[in-house]
């Protein structure tokens, strides 16, 4: 009697992968099960770790059917595909294997892969930023024994991880939010179905979300300094080497949250007001220099190049071979003055689009209803939240300010170097639950929700 095999798209899919998968979720959900159980009676919060889990394993299995099925591959696919013959080259030859995995995208590195092996795809493999991502795959395609799908969950599961501290973060600040707080960094759609798959935006997402957490860490004087520092350096190199520009916006933000977070401990509020102005111009520089020191790191993005690269990205994604899926926030040009002017549409472009009515697609729809519920969210919540209680919110947790800063410069980056819509719902995932879960506090604060002085002491970093 054979064993079934089914097609999605180009992946064939095995029985036994479905067998794996489900045996995987049992053993995590046995584990978790206990830790919840160890933890939910003291902090409630835990009660939502098994379902964020379970939710984005969801989103990683329904991205990779709609892009099997519907899409017939794409990015995710190639991804797999490029980490496959790395490990085909692992079990044919080690030592050729770990030549090409330390290696760089050359010619003679690619002749090691063979018939028997399969190559990794050249226009990925000659690509410093996709040459990563399929390399950062290798370990999930080895442990889900060359499984597409068994990848997917492992990858899942692996980057939920930044998700969930991020979550415990705010919580730590906000404990009796805990519930509308799990809505808006663990359950988003937009976030887990683009954040879970096989794609670069799995890994900068958790990336992003590890280096926030860790920063957090340092702000408020966590013990073992040396492992938040660790996490820093690690999420940052792996930020840096996909996606630089995600640090680009990181940057001023923490410096942002660092200096505020001090400036309201000096009791003189004369001299608060003087130091502020001082503050922010070491704000702006520090964050120059460091970009400047990272200028090779940073490639299309570096400081000199930055303005040229939002141009040239941003009139590509107009083109007519995009099919349509593009909006247009007008003629940019490479200053600084015509930049800024876009500040507006950008960050509205960023937050808000694609609109309802711009939806080409169901995956678009989602993302058109996510964004329409956004939009009214934060007009309902705006429109009632006085500036003085909001200057009071953000004045007793300076990470509120640092969540809005990050979100806001976010949006208007992507806004005004993405003018395809495909492109752009990807691209926003960082910012979502910071956003949404600064809203959330917003909107708890308005209804009266008590919020402890003295925070919880949870353990951010377990």
């Amino acid at each position: 009697m054979s064993i079934p095999t089914f097609t999605f798209g180009k992946i064939p899919v095995e029985f036994w992968e479905f067998l794996m998968i489900v045996f995987i979720m049992i053993i995590i959900s046995v584990a978790g099960s206990y830790k919840v159980r160890k933890n939910v009676k003291f902090d409630p919060s835990w009660r939502y770790f098994l379902p964020g889990m379970w939710f984005k394993v969801g989103g990683g299995i329904f991205f990779g059917l709609i892009y099997t099925l519907y899409y017939d591959g794409g990015d995710t696919t190639s991804y797999y595909e490029c980490a496959l013959a790395f490990v085909n080259l692992f079990y044919h030859s080690p030592l050729s294997f770990f030549e090409a995995l330390f290696g760089g995208g050359t010619i003679e590195i690619k002749s090691l892969f063979t018939q028997e092996t399969g190559s990794p795809l050249g226009y990925m493999f000659f690509d410093e930023k996709t040459r990563t991502v399929f390399k950062l795959c290798i370990p999930f395609v080895f442990l889900g024994a060359k499984s597409y799908f068994v990848s997917t969950v492992l990858l899942a599961l692996a980057t939920y991880g930044g998700l969930w501290r991020l979550y415990r973060m705010f919580v730590s600040y906000f404990p009796h939010m805990y519930k509308n707080l799990a809505y808006a960094v663990l359950f988003m759609p937009s976030v887990i179905f683009w954040g879970s798959g096989i794609l670069k935006d799995s890994f900068t997402l958790a990336a992003t979300c590890y280096f926030i957490v860790a920063t957090n860490a340092l702000i408020n004087r966590h013990q073992r300094k040396w492992l938040h520092w660790f996490t820093i350096v690690v999420a940052g190199a792996v930020i840096i080497s996909i996606k630089p520009y995600i640090l680009i916006i990181l940057l001023p933000g923490t410096f942002v949250w660092y200096f505020y977070d001090r400036i309201k401990l000096i009791k003189n509020a004369y001299f608060r007001y003087i130091m502020v102005p001082f503050i922010y111009v070491i704000i702006l520089g520090g964050s120059y220099a460091m970009l400047v020191v990272l200028g090779d790191s940073l490639g299309k993005f570096a400081p000199e190049r930055a303005l040229q690269t939002a141009v040239v990205i941003q009139n590509d994604l107009k083109q007519d071979y995009y099919d349509g899926a593009s909006f247009d926030i007008g003629t940019l040009e490479a200053t600084p003055l015509s930049i800024a002017s876009k500040f507006p549409l950008a960050v509205s472009a960023g937050l808000y689009r694609p609109f309802l009515w711009e939806s080409r697609n169901a995956v678009m729809l989602l993302s058109g209803l996510e964004n329409l519920f956004i939009l009214f969210f934060t007009l309902a919540v705006l429109f009632r939240m006085k500036f003085k209680r909001l200057r009071q919110l953000i004045k007793q947790y300076p990470v509120i300010l640092y969540s809005f800063v990050f979100a806001i410069l976010f949006a208007f980056m992507i806004g005004v170097t993405t003018s395809n819509f495909g492109a752009l719902v990807r691209f926003k995932i960082p910012l979502i639950p910071l956003y949404m879960a600064s809203i959330i506090v917003m909107h708890g604060h308005l209804k009266g929700v008590k919020i402890r002085n003295e925070r919880r002491r949870f353990k951010i970093m377990r």
